[in-house]
This record gives structure tokens, C-alpha cells and sequence, in this order.
């Protein structure tokens, strides 16, 4: 009987979540099926089926975790060739009996916002509050036992990539002002990277430390606002943050002490080619709907 543990990527918003549901197409639904199918795994119990987290609805993985046990010589593109090409194993080791993927020694998600007017010296500023150890009550969607975390880096970056310019000179018309009526158009949506590692992030929490972000970099919330949520009164009600997207929210990586994944080429480049087959069709939804816009 071997133990592996394997990261794996997929596109979120292919899925209503990660945690399998009842009649509901979800991550962890289509991996446990293909274990089993393929007869790596009888059932959840013998195969002592574990994962590192469940990620949210729209969430996109490159380096989520789940371990199980087989009597089976277990082959990462055996797996592979099963699976959809939206969820696919990237990487194995090969773990003690007792390893369970939720105690991870840091977690890396990346949040990409968009370059619309954003302040970058004011996202490096509120970011340089959270980091460090907070009570982190008032950025989750539930109640938990503790909502301490601690979040040990956040890195912005703005990648070299250049906008479409496409957008600048498209929408001319003789009678209807595109620009007036969707100001959005024209923003700029060049993409800002917030990376954010710890050991373990509540429900949302991430998703609503960006909501802050946003608001503090447009000047809706001060840096004493900001404080007073990361410092909250237990006499009063939790405040309520609204979640930005999940589609725009990535698990980046989950790292383990004394851990050392290897990553499959075949089966990284079996992923990449997927994801560059939707890059292709995305653009080509967007040259479509450009052209029909570009009709009137």
C-alpha cells in the first residue's frame, strides 16, 4: 500500500467549487470518480482520500493538494487521461501514512485586480497593515473558533503585459456614443498581482482583504477604517465586506515541510496546451462580439 500526494490545477469557474456535490459538477467530484474508475481507489475510506483545502466556486487552482492510498502502482497520466482537461494532476510525491494535506507550512494564493486608475502606492500601503498576525473576524463569511491568521508576505507586481489598444478607437458610431453610455470600454484592464502567503486563510477571507484593497485605493476607506477592521470591537457585530470575484482568485501553491513535489513535464504540458486553447477561444468570443458592437 503506497501513499502519494499530487497538486493539482484546474480553471474554477468550470465548476460550482471544489468540494463535490450532489448532482453538481465540482473539482473533487470529477477526481474522486476517476480514482475510482480507474481502480486506484475503492472508496473514499480505504483509499484514506484527503485534500489541503476546498476552494471556492470560480476559484482557479495551480497547486492544491490531495493524497490518497493505493495497492496500485499509481501512473500521475494514467490519471490524467481520465480526468477532464479543466482539472488535471501536475505534480506527485510520496507521503508518510499519517500525512494530511490541510496542515501545510504556507499557503500562496495571487488576487489579479485591474489597472483601472488603481493606486499602486496605495495598495502597497494597506497591504504592509495586514501583514503580520490579526484577528480576522470581520473577513470571513462565518463563525469559526479562531479567525487569527497570519499572513506572512504580500507582494504587488504589475506584470509586463500590454493592453489591447483595440478598445481606444473601436466604438464610432454616428448616433450612439458607446464611450458615454459604457464608460468602461476604454478602462484600462492591465492586471495588477496580489500575492498573499500563510499557513491557512478563513472562508472568503482573501476576497474580502481585497475588497478592502479596492476601496482603499479609491479612497472609500482610510487607513484608520482599515484598522478598525483588523482590530474589531468584540462588543460589536462583525462588519460586513462584500467578496469580490472568485473568478479572479488563484491557489498558487501549498508548500509542506521536508515535501519535495516533482512535477511531470508531459503532464504540465498537457495543461498548459489546454489553457492556451482557451486563451485562443476567448479571443476569438472577443473578436466575435467586437465585430457585432462594431456593426451598429
Amino acid at each position: 500500500m503506497k501513499r502519494r500526494a499530487f497538486k493539482v490545477g484546474y480553471i474554477g469557474s468550470n465548476f460550482y467549487g471544489f468540494q463535490r456535490q450532489p448532482h453538481l459538477r465540482t473539482v473533487e467530484g470529477e477526481i474522486i470518480d476517476t480514482l475510482i474508475d480507474i481502480g486506484y481507489m475503492d472508496s473514499l475510506e480505504n483509499g484514506r482520500f484527503r485534500i489541503a483545502g476546498r476552494t471556492d466556486a470560480g476559484v482557479s487552482s495551480l497547486g492544491n493538494v490531495i493524497s490518497f492510498q493505493s495497492e496500485e502502482e499509481i501512473h500521475i497520466n494514467k490519471i490524467n487521461s481520465q480526468l477532464p482537461d479543466d482539472v488535471q494532476f501536475l505534480a506527485e510525491a510520496p507521503v508518510r501514512f499519517g500525512f494530511k494535506p490541510r496542515y501545510a507550512k504556507e499557503r500562496w494564493y495571487r488576487y489579479i485586480l485591474f489597472n483601472n486608475n488603481l493606486d499602486i502606492d496605495k495598495l502597497n500601503q494597506v497591504a504592509q497593515l495586514f501583514i503580520g498576525t490579526h484577528n480576522f473576524t470581520n473577513f470571513t463569511k462565518r463563525y469559526q473558533k479562531t479567525t487569527v491568521r497570519t499572513i506572512n508576505k504580500i507582494n504587488i507586481s504589475v506584470p509586463k503585459i500590454q493592453p489591447d489598444e483595440r478598445l481606444n478607437n473601436a466604438y464610432i458610431t454616428n448616433d450612439f456614443d458607446f464611450n458615454q453610455e459604457y464608460p468602461n470600454l476604454n478602462d484600462n484592464y492591465s492586471p495588477i498581482f496580489v500575492d498573499v502567503y500563510g499557513e491557512s486563510f478563513l472562508w472568503n477571507m482573501i476576497r474580502k482583504m481585497m475588497r478592502v484593497f479596492l476601496e482603499y485605493s479609491e479612497g472609500k476607506l482610510n487607513l484608520e477604517d482599515v484598522n478598525n477592521l483588523l482590530n474589531p470591537d468584540e462588543n460589536k457585530p462583525r462588519e460586513h465586506i462584500r467578496v469580490l470575484n472568485g473568478e479572479n482568485l488563484i491557489l498558487m501553491d501549498t508548500v509542506y515541510d521536508n515535501i519535495k513535489f516533482t512535477y511531470d513535464d508531459y503532464a504540465v504540458e498537457k495543461f498548459k496546451r489546454y489553457l492556451a486553447s482557451q486563451l485562443v477561444y476567448h479571443q476569438k468570443s472577443y473578436a466575435i462580439i467586437e465585430s457585432i458592437l462594431n456593426s451598429f
